[in-house]
């Protein structure tokens, strides 16, 4: 997951990192610098020993002192500039050296520790080429930059050094004047350090810029904003925004990709980030040292790196931080990580998107208690948020302080161990999930409520009875009592709503669609009512009572209908039957047979025989298996006989049912062959016996 297995030393050396730490994004870096060996004639200069100071540790350069400047040989007529010892503050850095053009600058031109004392440094037209790892990173004094107008590679404008292009922003004097600064249009990377430790309170971005180099916004201590969303930014370099200590604003656009290594490390005034639907990566201690206590990390995000999010410091875990993604999600792998070798541990809070979204308008409600009851006031109106009381009988007030009682919140009763819970007539929608988990409630009375969310009833396990106000127009999700395994009945009163009941099964409004058959109605037989079309979605699912089911009529059967029926052993479908949906009558072991007709034009996936394997034997990834003996009896040609090829289940054509037994087409035909040939020669005879009285 990692690409990092190391904890870096974040300390001030920090500061002499080169572009090795991070992979360098410079789309204008040149060639590698080469030097020759300088020849043995050069008597009045002195040789430095090779690494004392080099830019390039692969390199073997040696390196050539002459008066306070230290130089590499490029080639006969070229050299670059390695370093300078001397103390001004105004430094100008001639064209020439010991009669070679000076055509370079190293990264350590101007030192190679902090607090350098150059005030001002001027740059002569001769030099082709500075350093990608910015030579003025040291010049921490540095309030003026000047560069020959005869320059053909780079140019100053107000005082900040670019490339002759303004693609690259080289370098923005630390001291310089001025508390703005506007980024011109045209550059596309801040390079290493290009505005690094200066005195900024505001930065605008141009909406050219793609990349920010290693420590390209470091440590400016007084910026407060970084709004970088009109921008096309793909990529933050190592420590982009590190030591930004008043930064409490950041902006990202939805270009970036990565966020690099320690690019927003102790930022300690940004207490909240949005990272775009664009970013895949975000590298270790991105976030380390922050304000944040809770971070959303999208879908897209595939790879983040050690103590990126949730650290205090290094090792040190923010207490209580909160990670929100998707269960599926590398968020999700990243708020459990761990990693023995080097003693990393994580153990987030973790939740949903939608959840962190209920929670967060949760907490912006200005609340009050009445009671037992916890409630806002929205548009003059209140809203009950929370139930904090242990009666067993639970009735909802119709008005709190003179204001109606119009709404239950979300999760407003979760886990109440209330038995019986009245709402009144005023309130209008019931919000999702509000009786999550109420293991004790066994009979639910909602009398005005005109809308109800999904997931209402979940894990309403000894709920026998409820009873739904007439008017309700509608009921989210797919299937509403599904984890209702003791419910009895579902009844509705009398309204102007979309739904109905008869005998304690919910249909809508018209009678047409069969909506949910209690799980523990404890009839065993059921014929669907005249005019009944279809069967929704896990209507009888898990009904363990019903043995038999008349389906006469029904034209449609959802999916999960008669998934876990583990009790009904015979259905009988219409002839005028058209769709059977997947799991339609998944496990349900005691049927071992069915009769489909060739009006049934589609049948999904595991919609007859199969039942679930529980032996941890099956081949199936979908761990089903097919119920032993399991016939099906469908005409040649038919779709019923082309699933039960498909899915090797035994098939019997040329039959039909008579008295609830099936026989065979051919032994009707014979017996109705016999019983044509008896009735004629019956006739026959009656015919002859009457012609020979005649003759009489």
């Amino acid at each position: 997951m990692f690409e990092y297995k190391k904890i870096m030393a974040l300390t001030a050396s920090v500061l002499i990192c080169t572009t090795a730490i991070f992979p360098v994004m410079n789309a204008y870096a040149e060639e590698e610098i080469t030097t020759e060996t300088v020849s043995e004639e050069m008597t009045d200069t002195e040789i430095i020993e090779d690494n004392e100071i080099t830019e390039n540790d692969s390199e073997a350069n040696e390196y050539i002192t002459s008066g306070n400047f230290v130089y590499s040989v490029i080639d006969d007529n070229n050299i670059c500039l390695e370093g300078y010892t001397g103390t001004e503050t105004d430094l100008i850095i001639p064209d020439t050296i010991d009669g070679m053009t000076v055509t370079e600058l190293s990264g350590k031109a101007f030192g190679d520790i902090p607090d350098q004392p150059y005030e001002t440094i001027s740059i002569p037209a001769s030099v082709t080429y500075i350093s990608k790892d910015n030579p003025f990173i040291y010049c921490s004094s540095l309030r003026e930059i000047t560069i020959s107008s005869e320059n053909k590679e780079y140019i100053v404008e107000n005082g900040v050094l670019y490339t002759a292009d303004k693609k690259l922003l080289v370098c923005y004097p630390p001291l310089m004047e001025g508390k703005s600064f506007i980024i011109p249009e045209n550059v596309i990377e801040i390079g290493f350090a290009g505005i690094y430790a200066t005195q900024l309170e505001e930065i605008k971005f141009p909406s050219t810029l793609e990349y920010i180099g290693n420590f390209g916004v470091g440590e400016n201590v007084k910026l407060k904003s970084a709004d970088m969303s009109n921008t096309k930014l793909e990529a933050i370099g190592f420590s982009g925004f590190g030591e930004c200590t008043a930064l409490s604003e950041v902006l990202f656009p939805d270009t970036l990709v990565e966020i690099g290594t320690c690019a927003f490390i102790n930022c300690s005034s940004l207490a909240e980030v949005t990272l775009p639907e664009s970013l895949t990566t975000v590298e270790q201690y991105s976030f380390t040292g922050t304000a944040m206590t809770s971070i959303i990390i999208p879908d897209s995000v595939t790879s983040i790196g050690y103590s990126a999010f949730g650290y205090a410091d290094e090792t040190t875990p923010v207490e209580d931080f909160l990670i929100v993604g998707s269960y599926n999600s590398q968020a999700y792998v990243y708020s459990k990580d761990s990693d023995e070798d080097y003693d990393y541990k994580n153990d987030f809070d973790f939740v949903t998107p939608e959840a962190f979204a209920e929670q967060s308008a949760y907490d912006a409600l200005d609340k009050d208690i009445f009671e037992y009851f916890e409630y806002a006031t929205i548009n003059g109106e209140a809203v009950i948020t929370r139930y904090y009381g242990g009666d067993l009988k639970v009735e909802i007030p119709d008005e709190i302080n003179g204001m109606p009682v119009t709404r239950i919140y979300t999760s407003a009763f979760e886990s109440s161990t209330a038995e019986e819970i009245i709402v009144p007539e005023s309130v209008k929608t019931i919000d999702k999930l509000v009786f999550y988990g109420c293991s004790h409630l066994k009979n639910l009375t909602i009398n005005g409520a005109e809308t109800i969310g999904e997931s209402v009833f979940v894990m309403c396990d000894a709920l026998e009875n409820i009873t739904i106000s007439g008017n309700c127009k509608e009921i989210q999700g797919d299937e509403p009592f599904f984890y209702c395994t003791n419910l009895q009945s579902i009844n509705v009163t009398d309204g102007d709503g979309i739904y109905s009941s008869e005998n304690g099964v919910l249909y809508n409004k018209e009678k047409t669609t069969l909506l949910a058959y209690p799980a523990s109605k404890i009839d065993k037989e059921f014929k669907v009512p005249s005019g009944v079309t279809e069967i929704s979605m896990s209507a009888f699912c898990n009904n363990n009572y019903l043995e038999t089911v008349d389906l006469s009529g029904v034209e449609r059967i959802g999916a999960y209908a008669f998934e876990g029926s583990k009790s009904l052993s015979k259905a009988v479908l219409s002839d005028s039957l058209k769709i059977v949906e997947i799991y339609a009558f998944a496990d349900c072991p005691k049927m071992n047979s069915i009769r489909v007709f060739e009006s049934t034009d589609e049948i999904s996936d595991y919609s007859f025989g199969y039942c679930f394997d529980n032996s941890g034997n099956s081949s199936s990834t979908d761990d089903m298996m097919l119920v032993d003996g399991f016939k099906i009896y469908a005409d040649k040609g038919s779709t019923a006989y082309d699933y039960a090829q498909a899915c090797k289940i035994e098939v019997v054509s040329g039959t039909i049912e008579i008295g609830g037994k099936n026989v065979s087409k051919g032994f009707i035909w014979a017996v109705g062959g016999i019983f044509v040939a008896l009735v004629a020669g019956i006739s026959g005879f009656a015919i002859f016996k009457k012609s020979k009285k005649k003759g009489k």
